[in-house]
């Protein structure tokens, strides 16, 4: 199984600066370890009143002038602050009180506060031959969010219907062909309905194969994009890549700075201002015979810096991206790394194990296996087929689609849930959906696309 995307693909079985560190354990605040002049002296932690033993901590006078200070706190000040924080640490806000909660819920801050997963968009063909797009939405996030998914906002066009390439952050990138062996781009965002269509690429891509476009959009840099069209040779190594600049409105063309033989082959995801592609690198393994290694092939949004990052070995490809402050990294492990008491020689040859891996230090590329589970042991795989889609990014959820074998089977959107090791079906998608599956975080502000032509 991989986490390929080409639309139209059929499932498979075994188909081919730096970010911060994942965070630490919480430690206690101790007072006493605190330097000397920062320690309050013992006769002013509590306090006799007049003849009564009662004893009070004095923060509590401190408590109540930090409350009388946040009710001074305007609402614009308030949501200022908010969009500062994790989305998991709004969500804990919610419960200070009912005006912060209706503050944080009223859809005039959506802008401004981060979101959280509402879905996974897919693809599915239609009777006519036409492709038509969906959210399969996670109930929780997905109530109430005013979301056009099969993109009627788009102009009308003449040719082929547009392509569902990327998600990133929010916006969408689509592709649709004029005329054969042309290719042109436009990016969305389904949330505001607003859209902005590229200018085509000075210098066409020769080789029309197995393209690979990305998008690459940092909430935190919101005022513009970038778009990757990577060049490749007629064995689809890459020779380099055309960036498209939303801040400058053009093409920008620049060589590999990889001196390994690399082939991009799956997911990407933005991190530290880099982006990161799932790609194959091709070893020596002996004097006659090559071999793959999968690696992340990163690259700044210029061109000028690239590099690649080992990544644990799967039986083929994987699947790449942003949870909970880390770098995570999926793929269906070469051996069972969990071995039960009922498993016997054929069981364990029919075994297909997904490991989760979290890159623990950037710098030296250190990985650390941070859940597995035998995916055979929660699914029949003699009559369901599967494919990894992605992580959530608050929780420790990941999710992938299940689908019959037999031919005109519905699909449905799966979750599993790490530590609770609990599988659930979110959703059964329509008939004769296909990839990619895009997990999608929906974002509410213009900025990125501020003279688009949407509206």
């Amino acid at each position: 199984m991989t986490g390929g995307e080409d639309r139209g693909d059929a499932f498979k079985k075994r188909t081919k600066s730096p970010p911060p560190a994942c965070p630490k354990t919480e430690q206690v605040f101790n007072p006493a370890n605190l330097p000397a002049p920062f320690r309050r002296p013992m006769a002013m932690e509590e306090e006799e009143i007049s003849g009564k033993e009662l004893l009070r901590p004095d923060n509590s006078l401190a408590e109540e002038e930090a409350a009388a200070a946040a009710s001074r706190l305007t609402d614009d000040l308030i949501v200022e602050i908010l969009s500062r924080l994790p989305f998991r640490s709004v969500c804990r806000f919610k419960c200070v009180s009912k005006p912060w909660r209706d503050l944080i819920a009223h859809p005039a801050h959506r802008k401004k506060l981060p979101q959280t997963l509402a879905g996974v968009l897919y693809t599915n063909i239609t009777g006519a031959g036409g492709y038509r797009y969906h959210l399969a939405g996670l109930s929780a996030a997905a109530d109430g969010l005013d979301l056009d998914p099969s993109l009627t906002f788009l102009p009308h066009t003449e040719y082929r219907d547009f392509g569902l390439v990327r998600a990133c952050n929010g916006l969408l990138l689509c592709s649709y062909e004029p005329e054969e062996g042309t290719v042109r781009f436009i990016v969305c965002n389904p949330a505001t309905q607003r859209w902005t269509e590229l200018p085509p690429r000075p210098r066409p891509n020769t080789c029309r194969y197995y393209q690979q476009f990305h998008l690459a959009f940092d909430p935190a840099v919101p005022s513009h994009f970038h778009v990757f069209d990577f060049e490749r040779t007629d064995n689809l190594s890459i020779t380099g890549v055309s960036i498209y600049s939303s801040r400058t409105g053009a093409w920008c063309q620049s060589d590999t700075g990889l001196v390994e033989d690399v082939v991009m082959v799956g997911q990407s995801v933005l991190v530290g201002g880099m982006l990161h592609v799932v790609g194959n690198l091709l070893v020596a393994a002996d004097s006659n015979n090559w071999e793959d290694q999968t690696v992340l092939v990163a690259l700044d949004m210029e061109g000028k810096e690239w590099k690649t990052i080992s990544v644990p070995r799967g039986r083929d490809y994987g699947i790449v991206g942003w949870s909970q402050g880390c770098l995570h990294y999926a793929a269906i492990s070469p051996a069972p790394l969990t071995v039960g008491v009922d498993d016997d020689e054929g069981s364990l040859n029919m075994a297909e194990e997904v490991a989760i891996w979290c890159l623990e230090d950037y710098d030296k590329q250190q990985w650390a296996l941070k859940h597995s589970f035998r995916i055979d042991k929660v699914l029949n795989l003699n009559e369901v087929d599967y494919r990894l889609v992605g992580f959530h990014p608050n929780h420790d959820t990941f999710f992938f689609v299940s689908k019959g074998i037999w031919e005109g089977e519905k699909a449905s959107l799966v979750s599993w849930d790490m530590r609770r090791r609990q599988l659930s079906c979110v959703l059964h998608l329509e008939k004769s959906s296909v990839a990619p599956y895009l997990p999608y975080v929906p974002l509410f502000s213009s900025e990125p696309l501020p003279d688009a032509d949407g509206h």
